[in-house]
């Protein structure tokens, strides 16, 4: 321990050498023991009785030294010769005092001054805290003594020391007991306040109120007090170790590695060694890479790009695939940078000794911990025993540091971007990692543009036939009901009680049924709702409250009402129900089928509900750059694409029975084969396509689902049938061999319909394929059009 200039008086405390209460302890502890216990100490104890001198108190020493041999035998009872050695410290010293009168050898090496008993005591905050605890015991003897108090008979505590041959720090437990010390008044015994103990915690008070209510120099302190000291370097280092990372958000945080890199180093027990830190991490699937999070690296410290950094990754885990045990170079020389390439980079950083640790969760790589020497051997296999220790607690603070940079990349994709497609997550991620290492950088932070340019677009959409007209008669039909509805209740009510404005509101209802019962227009809708809610609640209310015989009538058409509407609801009702259940079921079809098609080729789909189905689908090589993208992928998705229409015209055939208000769909696909750009538009939380052309792109999208054939009044979608809309005679020609295999599927039926469209605003020359979808479900070609499978495969192999 370091010592100082810190002197500690030792005239507060009278303290007296007596052997006489660890003598009468043994005694006791024979006696109650086996006998081969008395045959081997009794003589010891008997030879040491004989002597008068040594069992009176004493402050001389010289009675101590001239019986050193009979001393060293009766401590050996308590301190084992075998443990004598080297490995424990031990000490006996007078009470409460910091000299010794005996102690062995690498005790008197390590802690005595030099030519003198005197324990050298630190002269900071440790050497006060030893003098605090000297006060407190002494206080504590006192009052269990006098006042029953139950304390402790040993104290324990770990105190630093820097050794001065290489400035490492290691840490010792230092052990008083004070068993075999007994006290007693110098004259009177002196008043001794009750508050020094609570009765209820069986707590004696602080440091100042015992010395200031107990007068130590009344007492006298007879016996001798045992030193123990352990070095306990590894535990502590691992607690302290445990101790940082537990407060760690980043291993980029200087402070906090610096830390750690002592603390590694006083673990060893070298000073000459460097810790590195390689993180995997790996956010929302994909793995991330940033100086921040880097710069403790000595692997990635000669990397810029991420194809470099993944394949060092790759490296690493193939080499830990099998094993969590640390990896041990106790020299880097030509033969292990042969046999493992990357260890170069660590040679390049002056690495010549080298132990890199794995830190895995779950069988996952999440970073190695690097420890590196430039010293050729200097690291052996007993640094990795030490060392293995700490592993986990690296692992613990890696994924905690991972936990949080996943945490803080979510919340910025959320308030930035919201939900994110699983194919396209990666760039957000990119971009929201880039975002947080800049702010914390404090530089001026801008999002970046996400942007993913030569992707094919695919677009296809499921619509229900006629909605808007379907709706209207369906509210129509409602109204109609309930103008009857009221128009019963007027004619009882007039029965019974002739009343000319009863008979105006009447007339309206006819004027109002008769009007309703053709094409119900918009304003005649809101017209009729505003009477029935207006004058119709308004003579109801009225009629209810004053004519009893009626009162039942009128229960019954407010009973009738929707509660939230006050309108009859019942048609309209099962139109919605009819419609939401459509939806549904394509939305689950759709979604389920997607999870094959992202496993041929990831892509971006999205899908959005109108009176109907559509979706979107993005592919390209910008949007998965880690998986080389082939034409073949974009055919197998039209193939999709096509297989997915037919199989939901069928799906919804065989759901019309089932329906409260039938319904139709049509299906139809947007083919158009020259790549485009998209981007996030961070205001409305969507993709939309660049450019001026890649516009027109969109334009044909939100005209053609109500385009007519050319030359004829007829709507090119049809319930039952699949339409294609082109405009190159090549993406005609690639669907119609699509359509023909579906044929041989019997998923289709036979025949195409080619037909020209009619012109539409800014758009010309568009032309269609239609063909009619088997809604009869082919037992014999079950699964043939399960592009999951066969299909994929199929297209794939050629």
């Amino acid at each position: 321990m370091e010592t100082g200039s810190y002197q500690f008086s030792y005239s507060d405390i009278n303290s007296l050498i007596s052997f006489r209460p660890l003598v009468e302890a043994l005694k006791k502890n024979i006696s109650q023991g086996n006998p081969s216990e008395q045959k081997l100490f009794g003589p010891v104890i008997a030879a040491f009785e004989s002597q008068e001198e040594l069992m009176q108190p004493m402050t001389d020493l010289s009675a101590v030294s001239s019986h050193l041999e009979l001393i060293g035998e009766l401590l050996s009872m308590l301190f084992p010769p075998i443990a004598a050695a080297h490995e424990n410290i031990y000490a006996v010293t007078f009470p409460f005092q910091f000299k010794s009168i005996y102690s062995s050898k690498l005790f008197h090496h390590l802690f005595l001054k030099p030519g003198s008993n005197e324990i050298n005591i630190p002269g900071d905050e440790i050497g006060q805290n030893l003098y605090n605890e000297k006060l407190r015991f002494a206080s504590s003897l006192i009052l269990k003594k006098f006042c029953g108090y139950n304390g402790p008979d040993t104290t324990r505590a770990i105190y630093p020391s820097v050794d001065p041959r290489n400035g490492l720090t290691k840490f010792f437990e230092l052990k008083i007991d004070n068993r075999f010390i007994d006290v007693r008044c110098k004259d009177a015994v002196p008043r001794l306040p009750d508050s020094l103990v609570n009765k209820q915690s069986n707590q004696i008070k602080s440091i100042d109120e015992l010395t200031k209510d107990i007068p130590l120099d009344k007492f006298i302190f007879e016996g001798i007090a045992l030193l123990r000291v352990n070095d306990v370097t590894e535990e502590e280092v691992i607690s302290q170790i445990k101790s940082s990372l537990l407060n760690i958000n980043a291993f980029a945080d200087a402070t906090v590695y610096t830390e750690l890199e002592k603390h590694i180093q006083s673990l060893v027990g070298m000073k000459d060694v460097r810790i590195g830190i390689t993180p995997f991490f790996r956010v929302n699937g994909h793995y991330v890479y940033s100086e921040l999070h880097n710069s403790n690296s000595h692997l990635f410290r000669h990397f810029h790009n991420i194809a470099d950094k993944d394949e060092i990754s790759d490296c690493c885990k193939l080499l830990f695939r099998d094993s969590d045990q640390p990896v041990l170079f106790e020299t880097l020389n030509e033969k292990t940078l042969s046999e493992i390439e990357y260890l170069q980079y660590y040679y390049m950083e002056n690495g010549r000794s080298l132990i890199i640790c794995p830190l895995k969760q779950h069988n996952e790589l999440l970073g190695i911990l690097e420890i590196v020497s430039e010293i050729p051997g200097k690291l052996r296999p007993i640094h990795v025993s030490k060392i293995e220790a700490a592993i986990h607690l690296f692992t613990l603070a890696l994924e905690k540091s991972m936990e949080s940079l996943v945490n803080q990349v979510d919340r910025v994709i959320k308030e930035q971007f919201t939900a994110v497609q699983p194919s396209v997550e990666w760039k957000f991620t990119e971009v929201a990692l880039n975002y947080i290492v800049n702010h914390q950088r404090n530089e001026e932070v801008k999002m970046e543009r996400i942007c993913f340019p030569d992707v094919f677009p695919l677009y296809g959409a499921i619509d229900i036939r006629n909605s808007s007209t379907e709706r209207s008669r369906s509210i129509q039909l409602d109204m109609v009901e309930q103008l009857e509805m009221s128009r019963n209740v007027l004619k009882r009510a007039q029965a019974d009680m002739p009343f000319p404005l009863l008979q105006e509101i009447e007339f309206k209802i006819d004027k109002y049924i008769a009007s309703a019962a053709e094409v119900l227009q918009s304003n005649e809708e809101i017209e009729i709702h505003n009477f029935l809610q207006g004058q119709v609640i308004s003579i109801f209310n009225h009629l209810q409250n004053t004519q009893p015989s009626i009162a039942k009538e009128v229960g019954q058409y407010f009973g009738a009402l929707d509660p939230q509407l006050n309108m009859i609801y019942h048609h309209r009702k099962e139109y919605e129900q009819s419609i939401s259940k459509i939806n549904d079921t394509l939305a689950r079809f759709i979604d389920k089928e997607q999870v094959a098609a992202q496993k041929a080729f990831p892509h971006y789909f999205e899908r959005y509900v109108t009176d109907g189905i559509e979706f979107n689908i993005y592919m390209g090589q910008s949007i998965s750059p880690k998986k080389k993208f082939d034409e073949i992928y974009l055919r197998n998705m039209r193939m999709w694409q096509l297989t997915v229409l037919a199989k939901a015209a069928r799906v919804t055939h065989h759901m019309e029975q089932h329906l409260s208000h039938p319904l139709k769909t049509t299906q139809l696909i947007l083919a158009h084969s020259i790549p485009l750009s998209i981007s996030f538009r961070t205001e409305e939380k969507k993709f939309d396509v660049d450019g001026a052309y890649n516009v027109r792109y969109e334009i044909i999208k939100k005209r053609i689902d109500k385009v007519r054939i050319k030359d004829t009044n007829e709507r090119l979608t049809q319930p039952a049938k699949v339409a294609i809309v082109y405009s190159q005679a090549k993406d005609a020609a690639e669907y119609m061999e699509y359509i023909e295999f579906l044929q041989n599927q019997n998923l289709i039926k036979p025949g195409v319909e080619q037909h020209d469209l009619e012109e539409l605003q800014g758009v010309v020359g568009l032309k269609a394929l239609r063909v009619e979808v088997n809604l009869e479900h082919d037992h014999k070609h079950d699964g043939k059009v399960e592009l999951s499978n066969i299909t994929t495969q199929q297209l794939i192999g050629k």
